[in-house]
């Protein structure tokens, strides 16, 4: 289930309900495709939001720059989310986790039975 969203430039950063916790996940403006690369998984919910605000802020500060636009408006967005998120980040103590790295995990634990040693 999607909850929210922040765009950039050519990306849409979704923040979804995921049975680990929030997952944080890119899709493509234009064709509405899913960047299967870009993935974070977060427990607490403030912080998927603020990463999102902050992977926005950061890729329409990117697009800013190859266009060689002067914005400072921008800029100061990337430095305030920047700080959001790190502060959320640490006061909850959730860094997140890459999507894909999850995802191994899972597959790992599917494939190979349980151990239990005593």
């Amino acid at each position: 289930m999607l909850l929210t969203a922040s765009e950039g430039r050519h990306w849409r950063y979704e923040v979804c309900e995921h049975e680990d916790g929030y997952l944080v996940q890119m899709r493509d403006l234009t064709t509405g495709d899913l960047d299967e690369e870009f993935s974070t998984i977060f427990r607490t919910l403030p912080v998927a939001f603020a990463y999102a605000e902050m992977s926005a802020a950061y890729e329409r500060y990117a697009a800013s720059e190859l266009e060689q636009s002067e914005d400072e408006q921008i800029e100061i967005d990337v430095e305030a989310t920047e700080r959001h998120f790190i502060d959320l980040s640490d006061r909850l103590h959730d860094s997140g986790i890459n999507g894909v790295v999850a995802q191994a995990w899972e597959r790992e634990r599917q494939r190979s039975p349980t151990r239990l040693l005593h």
